[in-house]
């Protein structure tokens, strides 16, 4: 009898082990969850949220896999969770309109801070180093008295 229901017990687990396992390597799923953030707090996308029994990802992932199980693209799942939560779900923002800010800033930013050092560093090149006092500048009597000093200081 004990061997049966081992049996059974295995074959009731098995199923949910290999669904469990399934949703992971699924791109799609994989894809979706990576372009939602998790609405708990923890600035993480879905795919990444680390709260165990997550008030907000846990149910996202199922709805996910769900909307991708009845044939919905990933598209229309971000689409639909967009509408739901608005912008502030999405990982990234949207690539067209007042967005396209977000994704542009950054390079001009760093083009223009890759100017400017360019600029610094060849005007540091073309000046000349400055010694402080020019030596052929000075007279014969200035010569033959920093003269006499040094021999004072050295005996």
């Amino acid at each position: 009898m004990l061997p049966r229901a081992i049996v059974v017990l295995a074959l009731l687990v098995t199923p949910g082990v290999a669904l469990a396992q399934e949703r992971p390597s699924s791109p799609d799923y994989r894809d979706a969850c990576a372009r939602l953030m998790c609405q708990c707090g923890c600035n993480q996308t879905i795919s990444n949220c680390s709260m165990e029994n997550c008030h907000s990802s846990g149910p996202i992932r199922e709805e996910i896999w769900d909307r991708l199980q009845n044939g919905e693209g990933v598209a229309s799942i971000i689409e639909v969770f967009r509408d739901r939560y608005g912008l502030v779900i999405l990982s990234a923002p949207p690539v067209t309109g007042f967005h396209l800010v977000a994704w542009i800033t950054p390079v001009f930013v760093f083009l223009i801070g890759l100017f400017v050092t360019w600029q610094v560093l060849r005007s540091w090149k073309h000046q000349t180093p400055s010694t402080g006092l020019a030596v052929d500048s000075l007279s014969d009597a200035q010569r033959s008295r920093i003269e006499k000093e040094l021999r004072d200081l050295s005996s």
